[in-house]
């Protein structure tokens, strides 16, 4: 069996998305979101006199297979205790997720993030309508990251902008995001190595929040992420596979609590190199 590839999924995604906008027009989502309310602040969530915590509803990815069959309900409970934001996988092919589980997931009175693929602006109008706070943008497979994050702000969501060099940090400022997200895993081999975080948080500006996404296994990675500047984290397999997840909720939360937002950014040129 050959391994899949982001590029695999993108294109998947790309086919998916062409599908759902032959059966339901653009335009029939924006008569919808006309009547909705405006959902909580992704980006006031995630100021604040401590780190933040974004935790993930997430039941299967291409490198662990099936991570979870814990439902969407039973982990909303334990996520309104110990984060400020939630995130939602909607890719079903690769990570057996569903709009369904971010339009259920935007009931609760907290902030949602879409976290897909988007490779198309139906896909930030589809997040809007089922209740979306955030998108996940990567500025190697939106097509337009400027205008992706202009017409997220024109539907009161602010995204997240995921990076995974310092090219894509610099395209994300360029294009005036105010959420950075490092990725430490590599999306061509799905390894994780939280020194890409080191390497690339001081490119990050003082007045934007740094996400570090993927890695954090337990709080010793928190504090190490935390410590290399890190403002948020986004956690989502680890909580999902405990078969004990509060009690890795509370103790990431107490290294969370020591932590204030990493105005100081660590790093080195030795780190640099090989993420650039």
């Amino acid at each position: 069996m050959s391994r899949v590839t982001i590029e695999d999924i993108v294109s998947m995604r790309k086919t998916e998305i062409n599908e759902t906008i032959m059966k339901k027009p653009l335009r029939e989502l924006k008569r919808e979101i006309k009547d909705l309310k405006e959902p909580p602040s992704f980006l006031r969530a995630l100021e604040g006199n401590r780190a933040a915590l974004i935790y993930e509803y997430k039941r299967a990815s291409p490198s662990a297979g099936e991570i979870s069959l814990k439902s969407l309900s039973e982990m909303m409970e334990l996520f309104m205790e110990f984060a400020d934001a939630v995130s939602v996988l909607t890719e079903r092919s690769h990570f057996n997720g569903g709009i369904e589980y971010l339009r259920e997931a935007s009931e609760y009175e907290i902030p949602v993030m879409m976290k897909d693929f988007l490779v198309h602006e139906y896909q930030i109008y589809q997040a809007r309508a089922a209740g979306a706070a955030s998108v996940l943008l990567i500025p190697e497979v939106y097509p337009d990251l400027e205008a992706g994050i202009e017409t997220c702000r024109e539907l009161s969501m602010e995204p997240l902008v995921e990076c995974r060099s310092a090219i894509d940090i610099y395209r994300a400022i360029e294009a005036g995001a105010e959420v950075i997200g490092v990725n430490n895993r590599n999306l061509e081999d799905f390894t994780v190595d939280l020194e890409r975080t080191r390497a690339l948080a001081p490119l990050v500006p003082d007045e934007v929040i740094l996400v570090s996404e993927s890695g954090v296994m337990g709080p010793e990675d928190a504090e190490i992420l935390l410590n290399y500047g890190a403002d948020a984290l986004l956690i989502g397999t680890a909580v999902m596979s405990s078969p004990e997840p509060r009690e890795l909720l509370e103790e990431i939360a107490e290294v969370a609590a020591l932590c204030k937002p990493g105005r100081k950014r660590y790093g080195g040129d030795e780190f640099f190199e090989q993420f650039a």
